[in-house]
């Protein structure tokens, strides 16, 4: 931190001395000019930032007493040291009284002069940095407040007055941020430590996994060029690829959410893009009338029941080429992924299909599925699940239509689901679910179906008597068959070949 001092003497060779002679900028201490009395002192102070007055205490005009007590009115920040002769300490016990903690007396010795400077200079540091630090924790807490729609902000607004700061805020994210390999503390640090080299005030708090907010604050300006400048460090971050959102400089801090919503909307915009800083003032102009084309649509339902990995790669591929051309954002493409895969699910015709949990169709993080290539194997992922839904159907209707044969041809004996289920290597909980799946009926209903249809052809067609029907067709039980022919077709077999046969 380099401060600023001001020498004030009535003798110019003093001033001279002391401005030229003796290495300041060892201390990292800038003289940015001397005065012959308190008058042209005051007025360098109204114009300039001074840290440090160095001044003696007899002068014309308006002495040192005089110019420490105008200071320490308006100015109490800047530090003040007096020179005074033995014969002027009477002054000195005045100054002190003022509230003046340094004196010298004449003859100077100069290394007790820098040794009092620098102990000046590290008590300056250690007051702003317990300043900055106390600043900074209210910042956090009354942005954590604002940004998180929290209540009770009355006490916070009292201890800050929200109005004196100009700032300035920094959205970063990590681009492809699957890609990464630093955590989000290790992230955060090295943020960290770019910002403390620099030396300028500033509040960073975590909004998500992957995205930092960092407040740039000070009570007069901001330095623009510096703040430049750590921008562009922060761009060119070796194996740190970032995507950084930077607002307007602002003095109220009532307004930062508003700010803040504003950046966040430039950062959807432009995420997923080849740009690394964006500011308030981007341009946004979202494609509100894209509407995806069926034919890739119907083309990726076909690669359902396709073994041709490569093709399903390339129309993935021409989809996000179209994603491109039509200048989607991530959250657009995101929108139409989840519009593509409900569609395919349609298409499926089956319960099955629909039930399938997919990625996309989660509510997905745009600052964590932040680049198009994630998007893309998302997408390829979901596909793969689909197809091996798909896949399973195939086998499963493989299964039951030769379950289906299997009663056909035996539907006159005795057979039980288990029997039909061990025939096919499935176990009997799972030939049930698959059966119901498939024919929309379970075992039962179904074999009695059948039995029931082949008996009523058999009432119409030949003179056999009905028990004897019954057996035929698989029923033991003469009452049992009536019960279910009965259930089935809603009157008894005798019924139905009395009315049936006259109608013949």
């Amino acid at each position: 931190m380099t401060l600023k001092m001001l020498i004030v003497d009535d003798e110019p060779l003093i001033c001279e001395g002391l401005s030229r002679t003796i290495p300041w900028n060892d201390l990292d201490i800038e003289v940015i000019g001397t005065a012959q009395n308190g008058k042209q002192a005051i007025e360098i102070i109204e114009e300039k930032k001074i840290d440090i007055v160095i001044t003696d205490v007899h002068m014309p005009e308006l002495d040192g007493i005089g110019l420490s007590r105008i200071i320490a009115k308006n100015h109490p920040e800047i530090r003040i040291v007096i020179i005074s002769g033995y014969d002027e300490f009477e002054y000195a016990r005045q100054a002190i009284r003022i509230g003046v903690k340094d004196y010298l007396l004449k003859p100077v010795d100069i290394d007790e002069l820098l040794q009092l400077i620098e102990k000046v200079k590290l008590d300056i540091e250690q007051s702003r940095k317990k300043e900055i630090d106390n600043e900074e924790t209210l910042l956090l807490h009354y942005l954590t407040q604002q940004l998180f729609h929290l209540i009770d902000r009355q006490q916070l607004d009292k201890k800050l007055n929200l109005q004196v700061y100009e700032y300035q805020l920094m959205l970063i994210e990590r681009k492809a941020y699957m890609d990464h390999q630093l955590n989000h503390e290790e992230w955060k640090e090295k943020i960290r430590q770019v910002l403390v080299s620099n030396e300028v005030a500033f509040v960073l708090m975590k909004m998500h996994e992957n995205q930092l907010l960092v407040l740039f604050f000070d009570r007069n300006n901001l330095d623009k060029v510096q703040l430049g400048q750590i921008t562009e460090k922060l761009a060119e971050i070796r194996d740190m690829n970032m995507l950084i959102g930077l607002s307007s400089f602002y003095r109220d801090l009532t307004n930062v959410r508003s700010v803040y919503n504003a950046l966040i909307d430039r950062l959807d915009f432009f995420r997923g893009t080849h740009r690394q800083i964006v500011t308030e003032t981007e341009k946004i102009d979202r494609n509100q009338y894209y509407q995806i084309n069926e034919k890739i649509i119907t083309a990726l339902g076909e690669q359902l029941f396709q073994s041709d990995e490569a093709m399903l790669e390339e129309i993935t591929e021409q989809l996000f080429n179209e994603f491109t051309e039509n200048c989607l954002t991530l959250e657009q493409m995101i929108e139409q992924l989840q519009e593509v895969l409900r569609q395919l699910k349609e298409r499926g015709e089956h319960t099955m299909i629909e039930q399938v949990e997919l990625g996309v169709d989660k509510h997905i993080d745009s600052l964590i599925y932040n680049s198009v290539p994630a998007l893309k194997t998302l997408l390829i992922e979901d596909l793969e699940r689909l197809k091996s839904c798909v896949r399973q159907l195939n086998q499963n209707h493989r299964i039951i239509h030769q379950a289906k044969q299997y009663i056909e041809e035996n539907y006159q004996k005795d057979i039980k689901a288990i029997e039909v289920a061990e025939a096919h290597f499935i176990t009997p909980n799972y030939f049930s679910l698959l059966f119901k799946q498939e024919t929309g009926c379970n075992y039962s209903e179904y074999l009695n179906t059948i039995r029931i249809n082949k008996a009523k052809a058999l009432l119409l067609d030949t003179p056999n008597k009905v028990f004897e029907i019954a057996e035929y067709v698989g029923y033991r039980e003469y009452k049992y068959f009536v019960q279910v022919f009965k259930n089935f077709v809603g009157m008894t077999p005798t019924q139905y070949r009395r009315i049936h046969c006259v109608k013949k």
